[in-house]
């Protein structure tokens, strides 16, 4: 079995090297994509000690756009036109780690029936045990993924979102139209009066973090580059990223997926709808390591290695997980067929 693990990566590149050193020594038999942001501080192979299964291309960086979407797919055609072998691949961002033993990791790819870890739900029903660990107010998926918005203003100061407060919430309140988001900048929504979902092609959401087979990714390319009129319905909602990849794959009739991601974050403000993932210390190592996740973010480097020493040492040991493959297969797999019955 190889692994391909994509790294989506804008930052630190000190951390990035140590993150593909214990990539590639905790899986041996793993290649490394990482696509960084041309933007951000240039990456060269001496980073990685040259080594040959770690390669890298140019990538953008961006927040509430197709634009990590846009990165992953230009990935996924990358592997294609190099046929580069692989049978998973996991994405990454720069500031994920591993925060369980790897072996462990490739065991339950190799034994698993599954097509892999996605986390999803139905972004119209938003059932609250399926959205977890995210935290989305009633109609989020509503509001973000059955309007088409255009940027009117890339950043807003303090003082503009304060200004815009009172004719957003107007245009909640009193109106299915319109919307207006200052989340990503200036951003203004109109209903669709055309929507791509149907009963057979629901739309969902989720984390945009995962893991999947080889034959899921080369769908997901496929479907791209057959279905422009779903890519560019999806360029003009609101947070492409968790819903685009959920949507595409959790409609295919034949995949199956455990509805877990296995990644641990935080939010750093509980309750708000635009939270960005905390900052994860020494202090919570014992939330997460060494359970059922596999990765964690975020990490700084700016922490220190001794934080990074430790999450090593869970990271390359032989391990074995708390739970095991299976009740973490019964207790989180949405089969497809079962997840169509209730919601129908």
């Amino acid at each position: 079995m190889t692994q391909l693990f994509l790294i989506q990566s804008h930052k630190d590149p000190d951390q990035l090297a140590r993150l593909v050193r214990v990539l590639r020594k905790g899986c041996a038999n793993s290649t490394i994509l990482i696509s960084h942001d041309l933007r951000a501080t240039p990456l060269s192979p001496s980073n990685f000690g040259g080594d040959p299964s770690v390669h890298i291309i140019e990538g953008k960086g961006g927040r509430g756009d197709f634009t990590i979407v846009d990165g992953y797919l230009a990935a996924l055609r990358w592997l294609k036109e190099r046929e580069l072998e692989y049978d998973w691949i996991t994405t990454l961002s720069g500031q994920d780690y591993p925060v369980s033993s790897l072996a462990d990791f490739s065991r339950e790819l190799s034994r698993t029936a599954h097509d892999g870890y996605l986390h999803h739900f139905d972004v119209l029903k938003q059932d609250p045990q399926q959205v977890l660990p995210m935290i989305w107010p009633i109609k989020h998926g509503y509001d973000r993924y059955y309007y088409q918005f255009t940027t009117v203003k890339e950043s807003l100061g303090a003082t503009e979102r304060a200004a815009l407060s009172v004719p957003r919430v107007a245009l909640e309140r009193f109106t299915d139209k319109f919307r207006i988001i200052t989340a990503y900048g200036l951003v203004v929504g109109r209903r669709a009066d055309r929507v791509p979902f149907t009963p057979q092609f629901r739309c969902y959401a989720g984390s945009y973090w995962h893991t999947i087979r080889r034959r899921c990714a080369e769908y997901l390319l496929e479907f791209s580059e057959t279905r422009p009129d779903v890519v560019g319905y999806f360029r003009r909602v609101l947070v492409p990223d968790e819903s685009f990849v959920q949507t595409v794959l959790v409609n295919h009739p034949t995949f199956r997926f455990v509805n877990d991601n296995r990644r641990y974050f935080e939010l750093d403000m509980p309750g708000c709808r635009h939270g960005h993932p905390n900052v994860l210390t020494a202090d919570d190592v014992q939330k997460f390591a060494n359970k059922r996740y596999f990765f964690a973010r975020k990490f700084e480097w700016r922490n220190g290695a001794r934080l990074f020493d430790q999450l090593d040492g869970y990271a390359l040991s032989g391990g074995s997980p708390i739970e095991t493959t299976a009740s973490l297969a019964l207790a989180h797999v949405r089969d497809k067929d079962a997840l169509q019955g209730r919601s129908a």
